[in-house]
């Protein structure tokens, strides 16, 4: 009996994109990456540890070492146009800034302040408050604190990314991302996840929405650009593999954060303090994107038909006759394929599959 699946619109999980490879790039119980993640100008990427009192410094050789340390619980950062780090103490209930040696400079009192980041236009921060209050808030240069947003559907906010100017904020509490207005929040999806899961922080990588779906040990791809759209992107069982992007896995992902070229994501694992990389991010595309870019030709066609991909690696190919039979399938490895049909006229089926994802295409044989 063959099973078909002739129609998928809308995938809800990512295609794997070929070339991207996870590395584990810090391991060290002395120094542990946990929480969330920021770059400096100058290429040195920043991590709270949450469950510690530290923030911890890597530099682009690889270089890691304690920025500053003697805080509560500290939990998110962002730099200001002048490279004075802000960053939150959560259950310190208090914002530190930091200057370039790790120097408190200014603290501003505030209940349990989580995720923040700077406003696009100015050193104003924008900030979540992670109580009963549910709360964004600006802290203004001067080191006033205005409310933003209050109340529902705020539940735990905690990640913060701008994606083509636009701001976005996640809902730890129950997974839930929405695209902050002035005076509105807008919803846009909610990660998946376990009932009681929990998501990470967010991330601007190459352009798309990226966050941490926690206790589910996956990375989403966020599609801003349609309504409860997420894409899985990395992620299955709890553990820290790495290698090729299809088989690693991840133990309680939450912070994370894109280099300044989009190419290379890094995801910091609460589980085991370990800081991942991902390479080679600029190559993946997501389900829809891949699918939508085959192209077979000619269509109709009197004989061959040949199929040519985006890139290829490990794809699988089966063509049915119109009676539903199955007379060829390949494994190939190679852009560009062609196909001898049946002699039977009529509507014809190719499917593509690339590990779980597939999709159904219609062929006119003449």
């Amino acid at each position: 009996m063959i099973k078909q699946v002739l129609f998928i619109s809308i995938l809800m999980y990512t295609l794997t994109a070929f070339g991207q490879s996870v590395t584990t790039i810090v391991d060290n119980a002395s120094t542990m990456f946990r929480d969330a993640l920021i770059f400096d100008d100058s290429g040195n990427l920043y991590c709270a540890d949450y469950g510690g009192d530290a923030v911890y410094k890597r530099t682009p050789d690889g270089t890691v070492s304690t920025f500053a340390s003697g805080f509560n619980t500290p939990n998110g950062m962002a730099f200001d146009s002048n490279g004075d780090m802000f960053m939150c103490d959560n259950q310190g209930s208090l914002i530190y800034k930091l200057d370039n040696q790790g120097n408190t400079i200014a603290s501003y009192p505030t209940d349990f302040p989580s995720g923040i980041i700077k406003d696009l236009a100015s050193d104003t921060m924008i900030f979540t408050v992670y109580s009963s209050q549910h709360e964004l808030k600006k802290l203004a240069p001067d080191g006033t604190i205005v409310p933003f947003h209050a109340g529902s559907p705020l539940l735990g906010p905690v990640g913060l990314a701008y994606v083509d100017n636009d701001l976005y904020v996640g809902n730890f509490t129950n997974r839930e991302v929405y695209r902050v207005e002035s005076d509105t929040l807008i919803y846009v999806a909610t990660v998946p996840g376990p009932t009681a899961g929990r998501l990470g922080f967010l991330a601007n990588v190459g352009g798309k929405l990226y966050g941490t779906s926690w206790q589910d040990n996956k990375i989403y791809e966020i599609v801003v650009s349609e309504l409860d759209s997420t894409i899985l992107y990395a992620g299955s069982s709890n553990g820290s593999d790495d290698g090729p992007l299809v088989s690693a896995t991840f133990s309680q992902p939450n912070g994370i954060i894109g280099n300044a070229a989009g190419d290379t994501m890094y995801v910091s694992q609460y589980g085991s303090g370990k800081l991942r990389m991902i390479a080679g991010v600029q190559l993946g595309l997501d389900g829809k994107d891949y699918f939508s870019r085959v192209q077979l030709y000619p269509n109709p066609t009197s004989s061959a038909l040949t199929v040519e991909l985006p890139f290829a690696s490990d794809v699988a190919i089966s063509v049915f006759q119109p009676d539903g039979r199955l007379i060829e399938q390949k494994e190939i490895n190679d852009l560009k394929t062609t196909f001898n049909l049946g002699t039977i006229p009529g509507t014809y089926f190719l499917e593509i599959r690339i590990d779980d994802e597939r999709h159904m295409y219609k062929v006119l044989k003449q």
